[in-house]
């Protein structure tokens, strides 16, 4: 299972800002965030507010007509 932790880059070398539990040695990946594409906010509402706005602007439609009520799905099968 892998595990996540922040941590700091800075003059060549990663500093983490947490000790991950149960690791003494392990092959890491470093991802550096690109913060010029980064959506806005952190958090789970500033990545669903982003993933909305891609939607919108792929031409996505996030909204419409009221859905059928129950009665009117059955009269459209019979």
């Amino acid at each position: 299972m892998s595990k996540s932790v922040k941590g700091i880059y800075k003059n060549g070398q990663v500093q983490l800002l947490a000790k991950p539990e149960g690791v003494d040695e392990a092959e890491v990946v470093v991802t550096f965030p690109d913060n010029d594409q980064s959506p806005r906010g952190h958090g789970p509402r500033g990545r669903r507010d982003a993933a909305r706005k891609w939607l919108r602007e792929a031409g996505w439609a996030l909204g419409g007509a009221p859905y059928a009520t129950r009665d009117e799905l059955h009269d459209r099968t019979r």
